[in-house]
C-alpha cells in the first residue's frame, strides 16, 4: 500500500502510536496544566470536547505520564448495565478480585481507595471517558463514591471525559449534587489551520517521512473539512495518500482533494 510507496516506517494518520509520538498542540499544554494543578487540588475534573477532538488520546498521555509511586489511575468506558459491573470493572482495574455482591464491592472499593491514600501515600485517579453514556445510577454511585470524611482532600481524584451530550446531562437538577463536586473543567477545541498543518506534518513526521507530502492548499482544504478535528483529519489523510499513490503522484495537491473527497463525506 501507501506505506511502501512512500517509503513510510509505519503507517501514517493510524490510532496506534506510543504517548511520545502524541501531537502537542496548544489545548492539550493548557489541558496538561489544569490536570497537574487537578493532581493537588483534587475532586472532580470535566473533560468535554466535540466527538473526535483528541479527549481519549489526551487521557492516554496523562495517565501513562502519571508516576506509578505517587498515583494510580484506572480508565473505564463502559456503560454499565449494573452497579455491580461498575464497582467489579474498577476492583479489577485495581488488580482486586471483586467479592460476589455489589455491596461488598463497593466497601471493598472504599476501603482500597482509603489505603491508597491514607496508608500507601499513593492517589487514586478514576478515569471516566466517554461519560455521557453512563445510565443515572452510575453517575449517582460515583457521586457516593466520592463522598469521604477525611479532611478537605479528596481520597480519590475523578476525570469525567465526554461530548457536549454529558454537559447537557450534568447541567439536569437530577445531577445538580454531582455537578456541585467539579473542581475544575477544560474543553478541547478543533486544530487551528496552523495547527492543523503542523500536524499533518507531524503524523509524516514519525511515519519516516522527510519530504513535503501535501501542498499548503491542500491542507487548507484538509482543515475546512475537518474542523481540525484530528480524528476526521486522519479519515481524511487516508484516503488522499492513497489516491496519490494510484494516480503515481508523490504529493497531493488542491486538486486531488477535490478528486476525491467524496470518499470521505
Amino acid at each position: 500500500m501507501f506505506k511502501e510507496y512512500f517509503g513510510f516506517i509505519r503507517t501514517p494518520f493510524a490510532k496506534d502510536f506510543s504517548e511520545k509520538d502524541a501531537f502537542q498542540c496548544k489545548d492539550f499544554q493548557n489541558l496538561r496544566k489544569r490536570l497537574d494543578y487537578f493532581l493537588k487540588e483534587g475532586g472532580f475534573f470535566l473533560l468535554t470536547g466535540p466527538v473526535g477532538s483528541g479527549k481519549s488520546t489526551a487521557l492516554r498521555f496523562f495517565s501513562a505520564s502519571l508516576n506509578p509511586n505517587s498515583c494510580q489511575s484506572v480508565y473505564l468506558n463502559d456503560s454499565f448495565d449494573r452497579k455491580s459491573d461498575f464497582y467489579r470493572t474498577i476492583l479489577s482495574n485495581f488488580r482486586i478480585k471483586p467479592p460476589f455482591h455489589f455491596g461488598e464491592c463497593r466497601i471493598m472499593l472504599k476501603k482500597h481507595l482509603q489505603e491508597l491514600a491514607l496508608v500507601k501515600r499513593i492517589t487514586p485517579i478514576i478515569i471516566l471517558d466517554e461519560a455521557q453514556n453512563l445510565p443515572g445510577f452510575i453517575l449517582e454511585e460515583i457521586r457516593l463514591l466520592s463522598n469521604f470524611d477525611y479532611d478537605t482532600k479528596s481520597i480519590a481524584l475523578f476525570i469525567l471525559s465526554g461530548h457536549k451530550l454529558l454537559q447537557q446531562r450534568l447541567s439536569g437538577l437530577e445531577n445538580e449534587a454531582l455537578r456541585q463536586r467539579i473542581s475544575l473543567k477544560f474543553n478541547l477545541q478543533g486544530l487551528s489551520l496552523e495547527e492543523t498543518c503542523s500536524y499533518i506534518r507531524h503524523q509524516l513526521t514519525i511515519a519516516g517521512s522527510t519530504a513535503s507530502l501535501f501542498t499548503d492548499s491542500a491542507m487548507s482544504k484538509i482543515y475546512e473539512d475537518s474542523k481540525g478535528i484530528p480524528r476526521v483529519i486522519n479519515r481524511i489523510c487516508s484516503p488522499l495518500l492513497l489516491a496519490a499513490m494510484s494516480d503515481s503522484k508523490k504529493f497531493v495537491d488542491e486538486s486531488l482533494f477535490d478528486q476525491v473527497q467524496d470518499e470521505w463525506k
